[in-house]
């Protein structure tokens, strides 16, 4: 590429002048592959089995963080060491990706709070924020043509991700159990499933992104006679996650799907016969695969968290006395981690607060919550403004989800796993391919 292919601009539709800038080089590329692997593959259930000390509450702080994030670190390392273009890489940095670095400052700002307070959280830096930050740093810099390769990847990744799921479900088969620690020492083996997504709460969330995509029209390399199929598939999978909040909200969202294109069917507007044809087999095939999973007891386990969540109805009612509990200096800059600790078991929530934002706020403070929020909002709006305009709904169902668990609060790697999703699914029919967008 020579100097005046560097030096040129581009100007996109919206007005807003963009560097030339290359694509990152052919090892950055395949390192960047690795690293997809890593996330997607290497869950902290794999971790803990082949004997990483990922997941116990003890054990060397090195093993608490992913050794995905330990190869991002120092991928991007090598990335900017061998990048060409190094002054024009941080113009495009500074023009793009400003949410994303108030993200990563608020976030650095609660990592030095943390050590200096000796509160909770952080490992949380980095395999949740630092992870997240620099993944989004380097998606941008992948080529189009390895982008095709990563969302073939994903439709694959999500085939075999529902079907090790539907197979641990029906067997009891878990090759990677997730092991919960209590804080009084006790370990139990998770009875749900999981997946190759370290929680099922995880899972759930990013298998509802992928569904709610598929309805979308997003994924071009995924057939238009598999769309359907791997939707149902999905369905399974979150049937054997046991997410109760995921399982219902994607059931209403294929309600409503349906019942749109009914009217649009009744209003007169065209559909092409297969979809027709497939709709009507459905019918029956849905209803006896219904029966079938209903006598082998599938739904069991999902009925079972309605009746006894382990606490998790009754942690969101508890959450509200427990803020109160605090006084205003406590709640907007943090109590000391021994008070914190005495409230949450005096409230009988030692298994964590359900609601990331909440949690955030009661170990380090509301000050410190509201920073990472808006950074995550404004990472989110540096995301979207690259992707198709779709992308929204996904990015609206993840948000959803989300507030509904721990999620970010804690070590959540699935965050960056969502942002490589929806990159890949939601690329832009108009964003060029020979330079950085």
């Amino acid at each position: 590429m020579t100097d005046a292919t560097h030096s040129s601009q581009v100007i996109p539709r919206n007005g807003v002048v963009r560097l030339r800038l290359p694509f990152a080089g052919p090892i950055i590329q395949r390192m960047m592959a690795i690293y997809v692997v890593l996330m997607f593959f290497v869950s902290a259930n794999v971790l803990d089995t082949i004997g990483y000390d990922y997941s116990s509450i003890d054990g060397s702080p090195i093993m608490k963080i992913h050794v995905a994030t330990y190869f991002l670190v120092a991928l991007f390392g090598l990335f900017i060491v061998s990048y060409p273009q190094k002054s024009d890489l941080f113009r495009y940095y500074l023009a793009t990706k400003l949410g994303t670095i108030y993200f990563f400052l608020a976030c650095t700002f609660a990592l030095i709070n943390i050590v200096l307070e000796g509160r909770n959280g952080f490992g949380m830096y980095f395999d949740t924020d630092l992870n997240l930050f620099l993944c989004c740093m380097l998606l941008p810099f992948v080529s189009p043509a390895n982008m095709t390769r990563l969302e073939r990847f994903v439709h694959w990744f999500f085939a075999l991700n529902a079907v090790y799921a539907i197979f641990d479900l029906a067997t009891g088969i878990k090759f990677f159990p997730l092991i919960a620690y209590s804080p009084d020492g006790i370990t139990t083996i998770e009875s749900r499933a999981a997946g190759f997504l370290s929680h099922p709460l995880h899972a759930a969330t990013i298998t509802s992104v992928y569904v709610v995509s598929l309805l979308t029209g997003a994924g071009r390399e995924l057939r238009p006679n598999l769309r359907n199929p791997m939707i149902v598939l999905q369905m399974g999978a979150l049937l054997a996650f046991g997410g109760r909040t995921a399982f219902i909200l994607m059931l209403l969202i294929l309600s409503l799907t349906v019942l749109w294109r009914s009217f649009r069917f009744l209003a007169g507007v065209r559909i092409a016969h297969r979809d027709i044809v497939v709709a009507v087999a459905s019918l029956p095939i849905g209803i006896a695969a219904l029966s079938l999973m209903a006598a082998m007891g599938a739904f069991d386990q999902l009925l079972e968290r309605f009746v006894e969540d382990g606490g998790s109805a009754r942690s969101r009612v508890l959450m509200v006395p427990l803020i109160r509990s605090f006084n205003w200096g406590d709640l907007l800059w943090g109590a000391s981690t021994d008070y914190v600790r005495s409230q949450i078991y005096s409230f009988g929530l030692e298994w964590g607060v359900e609601n990331p934002f909440l949690q955030i706020g009661v170990f380090q403070g509301v000050v410190i919550a509201l920073l990472i929020m808006v950074g995550f909002l404004l990472l989110l709006y540096d995301v979207y403004n690259r992707l198709s305009p779709r992308v929204i709904f996904p990015m609206m169902i993840f948000v959803a989800l989300c507030s509904t668990f721990g999620s970010f609060s804690q070590r959540f790697t699935a965050f960056a796993i969502f942002i490589v999703v929806i990159s890949a699914l939601f690329r832009r029919d108009d964003a060029p391919t020979e330079h950085v967008y």
